[in-house]
């Protein structure tokens, strides 16, 4: 076997020592994906077992639905005296698969356990490699996601909102505006001060002093005239 991988790595211009390289790479990388991801136990604790006739359709198929699997996971086989291998879509319905699609995969019936290591999207297909078993029922079918979802971020908490002025404290009315206030002193000098007179002034008499044009007394004149006609009036008698 040897020989004939070394043979086909020669003709494909690979070296044998570039080819183990490269095959304990891709076994660090499946190491890793396995380490990353989760295993899931097929067919839960009874494990590999050719299903029960009246349940053949449907008993890893109803496994495989409530699975979720992804890049990165692997599953797990246990039987005993049995095998499993990888398949084609054909394969897996016309049961008639013997070796599984690696290069090399040709399993021998005994009790073991085989961990498959999911690295490519899509659905990916096993059986037994004893046909009467697949068509017995022995047979599942998974789909590959690529990417687990993220997990859901929390939801943001908000403080409660603040009570409006308006409906904790009352509405303000508007205060009366104070009377205006006088003081002691104020009020005993209003006090003190006399009360109005309400009668006329009197009005003073005309002077009989008018002053005349030329400078002389108006009442020193009519004196004068005054005795001038008592004398006339003396002379006539």
């Amino acid at each position: 076997m040897q020989s004939n991988a070394t043979a086909r790595c020669s003709s494909a211009g690979w070296s044998p020592k570039a080819s183990s390289r490269l095959l304990l790479l891709v076994a660090v990388l499946a190491a890793a994906a396995a380490a990353a991801g989760k295993r899931y136990r097929v067919g839960g604790p009874d494990g590999w077992v050719v299903p029960p006739p009246d349940d053949k359709e449907l008993y890893y198929v109803r496994w495989a639905s409530s699975m979720t699997f992804y890049i990165g996971d692997s599953i797990e086989f246990e039987y005993k005296n049995d095998s499993v291998i990888m398949v084609t879509k054909a394969g897996y319905y016309h049961c008639n698969e013997t070796a599984g699609i690696d290069a090399g995969d040709v399993p021998v019936p005994g009790d073991g356990v085989r961990v498959f290591i999911l690295y490519t999207p899509g659905y990916t297909y096993f059986a037994s490699a004893d046909l009467d078993h697949c068509n017995k029922g022995q047979r599942l079918m998974i789909n590959v996601l690529t990417d687990e979802p993220p997990a859901p971020a929390p939801s943001p908490s908000f403080p409660a909102p603040a009570q409006s002025p308006s409906s904790s404290t009352p509405p303000l009315s508007p205060s009366p505006a104070p009377a205006p206030s006088f003081s002691r002193s104020a009020q005993a000098s209003s006090s003190s001060m006399p009360p109005l007179s309400l009668s006329p002034t009197p009005v003073p008499a005309p002077s009989t002093d008018y002053v005349t044009g030329a400078g002389s007394a108006f009442a020193a004149s009519l004196a004068s005239a005054l005795a001038a006609a008592a004398m006339a009036m003396a002379a006539l008698v």
